[in-house]
């Protein structure tokens, strides 16, 4: 989901509280002399961080960066939990603040050094009670950063826990199909989103309000495996049966519509700006697909192709200008919320793409020697006559 919504309720919670530290000094570990040297060449030894701080100082000095964090202070907090790693790479502070270290990057906009953090924490210490939260803080993280490998292995590694609630069971499986679709593994990403969704409507989660955040997930991966497949259906060489086709592609366009437009369902700014900007697309690329069709046989005279380019122009000018709608209204939604990632700045190239593209469809339209009638008679002339095949 969304990293950039870090509020100090959840860091409450998922924040790990040291207990049991000693008061006393530790005293300094003392390295081993070196062995001498085998046959085979020497013998390395581990690197040793000797801390010039007792347990006890170490988790006051974590309790005053929690406190920090729980504040809002992310910036005052990060330093600090990293500094703690730094001086107790193995010690008990260290794995809470590897975890607290990726939130506090999280709330600064850092997804990059926030999922190293995480990625640390279920690398080095798989088996402490934060490891979890992490595996689930770094699916997200790289969702966003789009690491589609990274994505699909950490989202196996979640769904190996095996005691994963209902709606962690879900956010696994989106985040799988997910990394699956945009590696064009399509048939497998479907596969988790109908798992996913089995789960959704056994227990009737987003039936009423605004669903679970988990479920956008599923429901964008949905999305974008619709959209792959409608855009398999081409138009050139022109199928057999044209209008079956262009039917088939009308009918994914409006079916990955309908997905992208749930995961908006969640009100959450990331989630909405990936649909708003996919939902322009799919009409910009029908647009530029049907363009392609090639006159029909009665076109045989220069006067009648021209007639048939206006008449496909003024008929397919809608796609465009819905897709401009919706990526207009992608934009302002990033400029009201902050939302200042890779998918907005898509949404505002895109945009300005299809600006451009009406333009020189009204151009070209004002330079045919038609009227609106003629035009507007050609185009039903076209519904009964189907597109020249080579």
């Amino acid at each position: 989901m969304s990293s950039s919504c870090f509020t100090p309720v959840a860091a409450l919670v998922l924040v790990v509280v040291l207990g049991g530290c000693t008061s006393g000094a530790t005293a300094p570990t003392q390295a081993r002399s070196p062995q001498p040297a085998s046959p085979r060449g020497p013998v390395e030894l581990a690197p040793v961080v000797v801390s010039p701080y007792s347990d006890a100082e170490l988790a006051a000095e974590f309790e005053r960066a929690r406190a920090l964090l729980l504040a809002d202070k992310a910036r005052e907090a990060a330093p600090l939990f990293d500094r703690l790693v730094r001086l107790s790479p193995d010690g008990e502070v260290a794995p809470p603040s590897l975890f607290n270290a990726g939130l506090a990057h999280e709330a600064l906009g850092d997804r990059g050094l926030a999922a190293e953090r995480y990625s640390e924490v279920a690398r080095r210490f798989p088996d402490h009670p934060v490891a979890r939260g992490a595996l689930f803080r770094l699916a997200r993280a790289a969702a966003a950063l789009e690491r589609w490998p990274e994505l699909v292995e950490v989202s196996r590694r979640l769904l190996r826990l095996g005691d994963l609630s209902v709606l962690e069971a879900i956010e696994a499986r989106g985040a799988l199909a997910l990394g699956l679709v945009e590696q064009d593994l399509v048939d497998e990403a479907a596969r988790q989103v109908a798992v996913a969704r089995d789960l959704i409507e056994a227990h009737r989660l987003g039936e009423s309000g605004r669903p679970p955040i988990e479920l956008a997930q599923v429901s964008f991966a949905l999305g974008e495996v619709r959209r792959r497949r409608s855009e398999a259906i081409t138009f050139v060489p022109v199928p057999a049966d044209f209008a079956d086709a262009l039917e088939r592609r009308c009918q994914g366009l409006l079916d990955a519509q309908s997905a992208y437009t749930e995961a908006m369902r969640s009100l959450d700014a990331h989630w909405s700006a990936m649909a708003g900007y996919r939902i322009g697309q799919l009409y910009k690329e029908l647009h530029r697909d049907v363009m392609q069709v090639p006159p029909p046989p009665s076109a045989a005279t220069p006067r009648k192709k021209q007639l048939f380019e206006g008449a496909m122009r003024l008929r397919y000018r809608v796609l465009l200008e819905k897709g401009q709608k919706m990526l207009a209204g992608t934009v302002r939604m990033g400029d009201r919320t902050g939302e200042s990632s890779a998918w907005v700045l898509r949404a505002r190239d895109a945009q300005r793409e299809i600006d451009l593209a009406l333009a020189d469809e009204q151009a070209a339209l004002a330079k045919l020697p038609f009227t609106e009638a003629e035009l507007s008679a050609a185009l039903d002339a076209l519904k009964t006559e189907p597109p020249r095949r080579p």
